[in-house]
Parts: C-alpha cells; sequence; structure tokens
C-alpha cells in the first residue's frame, strides 16, 4: 500500500486538503485515513467521515512519542484487516515528522507499504511568522517534505507569496512548492511533483526500510527523551495546550456562537493566545462547523450530527472563562 502523510501547522489547512483528495481519488482505490490531533477532543476524523471518507482516529497523545506502539498497532491492523490502496495519516499539527516517519518506514511494514509520501501543508499568511517563532521546528518539517502545498495563497498577495515560497525553497532547494486555495491544487502537477521527488524514483523502499530499522530502537529512545519536543498530550514543548469538551444532544445559539469565536481572536479577549479554534455543533435540527484558523474565523454548514464538541488550542488558556463563555452559547428553551 502507498502511505501519504499529510502533515503541517495547527490550522495550515491538512484536514481541508485531506477532504479534496478523497473527492479526487477516494472512489477510484481503497483508501484510509488515520487521524491523530491535538487535544482530548477531535473534530477532524467527524469532518472527514461526514465527506465519505473511511476514518480511523487516533486517541489524544502524539503518534511519534506517547502513541507510538498504538500507532505501529493501529497501522498493521488496517493493512491486515481492510488491505487499503492507500493510507492517508494526518498527524498532530505539533508532530515531529521525521519520528512519525521513521515508525512507518521500520522494517516491520517493508512487506507491506512499498511507497510513502510526505507531503507538507504551509500556510501562506503565518508561515513566516512560526518560522521566525520556531525555526527548528519549521525547517524540519520543510527538510523532511516531498513536496510543500502553500495553502491560503488566497489569503495574502502575490508578493508575500513570493516571499514565503522562496523561504520554503531556500530550506529545501529540492523541494517542490505548489500553490493552493482552500486545499485545492492543480493535480495533474501534483502526481508530477510527487512523481519526481528523488527519494521516490524508485517503485520499493526496501533500503529505507532496512536504514530506518537499524536506527529505530535509537530514534525510539529520543521520543521519550530530552530530544523530543512533546512532553504530554496536552502541552508540547512549543508551550502549546489544549481545551475540548463534548456537549452531547445540547443546541446552539448561532449567533452567540459566532461572538464567542470572533472574541476569541481578540488579544483582549482574556481567554489566552488562541491558535486554532474549531467546534461542530448542533443548531436544532441543523449543524454547523466553525473555525478559527490563521485569526481568521469561517463556518460552514454541516450534515446530521450526533453531538456538539468542541477543541481548542493555544497558550495561557483560561479554561474557567472558555468553559463559562461556551455554556452561554448553549440555546434557550422556549
Amino acid at each position: 500500500m502507498i502511505v501519504d502523510i499529510v502533515f503541517g501547522f495547527l490550522g495550515a489547512g491538512k484536514t481541508t486538503f485531506i477532504t479534496r483528495v478523497l473527492k479526487e481519488w477516494g472512489s477510484k482505490e481503497k483508501t484510509v485515513v488515520l487521524v491523530n490531533e491535538f487535544g482530548e477532543v477531535g473534530i477532524d476524523g467527524e469532518l472527514l467521515a461526514a465527506e465519505g471518507g473511511n476514518v480511523v482516529e487516533m486517541p489524544s497523545g502524539c503518534i511519534c512519542c506517547t502513541l507510538q506502539a498504538d500507532f505501529r498497532a493501529q497501522l498493521l491492523e488496517i493493512s491486515r484487516a481492510i488491505r487499503p490502496e492507500r493510507v492517508i495519516i494526518e498527524p498532530t499539527g505539533v508532530a515531529t515528522i521525521a519520528q512519525v516517519r521513521s515508525i512507518i518506514a521500520a522494517q516491520l511494514f517493508e512487506n507491506t507499504i512499498r511507497q510513502i509520501n510526505d507531503i507538507l501543508i504551509a500556510d501562506a499568511t503565518g508561515f513566516m511568522g512560526l518560522y521566525k517563532a520556531n525555526r527548528h521546528f519549521v525547517e524540519s518539517q520543510v527538510e523532511n517534505a516531498d513536496i510543500v502545498l502553500l495553502n491560503k495563497c488566497d489569503k495574502v498577495d502575490r508578493t508575500k507569496a513570493m516571499v514565503t515560497r522562496s523561504a520554503i525553497s531556500a530550506i529545501n532547494p529540492e523541494i517542490t512548492v505548489l500553490t493552493a486555495e482552500f486545499g485545492a491544487v492543480d493535480w495533474a502537477d501534483y502526481h508530477l511533483a510527487l512523481s519526481a521527488a528523488p527519494r521516490y524514483k524508485r517503485t520499493r523502499i526496501e533500503d529505507e526500510h532496512h536504514r530506518a530499522n537499524d536506527g529505530v530502537q535509537n530514534l525510539m529512545a529520543e521520543a521519550v527523551g530530552q530530544g523530543h519536543p512533546h512532553f504530554d498530550e496536552e502541552e508540547d514543548a512549543l508551550g502549546y495546550e489544549s481545551y475540548g469538551c463534548v456537549f452531547g444532544d445540547l443546541s446552539f445559539d448561532r449567533s452567540a456562537l459566532e461572538a464567542f469565536f470572533r472574541e476569541l481572536n481578540k488579544p483582549t479577549s482574556g481567554a489566552g493566545e488562541i491558535v486554532r479554534a474549531k467546534g461542530v455543533f448542533r443548531l436544532g435540527d441543523r449543524a454547523i462547523l466553525m473555525e478559527l484558523a490563521s485569526g481568521e474565523f469561517s463556518f460552514q454548514p454541516m450534515g446530521q450530527l450526533k453531538q456538539s464538541k468542541v477543541s481548542i488550542i493555544g497558550k495561557g488558556l483560561n479554561r474557567e472563562m472558555i468553559g463559562a463563555a461556551l455554556e452561554r452559547c448553549v440555546a434557550k428553551d422556549v
């Protein structure tokens, strides 16, 4: 089977891109999406499943450290029980991609996985700011990618997009950078870029499996030691923590929710430094997805929803305040 690792920082548009992939060739080959989100409440798995994807969700934690054993076991179970042609892995937005890749490329999978594609989704609106604040993390992501999709190019002017693209190419001169809007790319260019990736000009990757297996024990040791950027599933060394809540069958007031999300985007909100907020909410007999990413609020209608839930990621989160504000968004009985 082929494994696509679709990675990128929080809010870059990974889930949107995977949705596009499923629509493009989901009906042409058997595909499974393995989702691992940062924080205790997952949203992306439900969104992808709503698009008809065969989705497997990993529990709270990071597949490159605290969930290594679960990740290996889950990938083996998928390959044996479902036997897909393609597995798309969406790791948490703060995962170290080199560690994720080392697990997949281990000799354990040498007769199962014939190709690995590392696809980085970068946010054109926030890449340079993230690079300045977390240089090592960003360079590691770019250096370990086969191709980069520079997403949200419709949100920036042409000059900023070109500067960002040049910065990515300076980190990794051999990489192909494709521009995208709302996760949409030219699929012909996308397939050509993957086929042209130097490490995958061959049809199999036995030598990579063996290299990974030779050093995998050292990599695993580093994953739980001081060299790895995660401490636990709720807070990582970049300083991010998560707030999550599941509301069951409660119904919400749309206007109140929109005001809440817009308030989160203000530095004076008192809720903390919010990096990303995403929630799915019941609105009576309807449902809606609301999201705050890269400083922009967006929403879109959804189909049927079993339960409302929200995930908020940032620094210095005021959990009590956030919880109280969400309670005020619950629809009042008439």
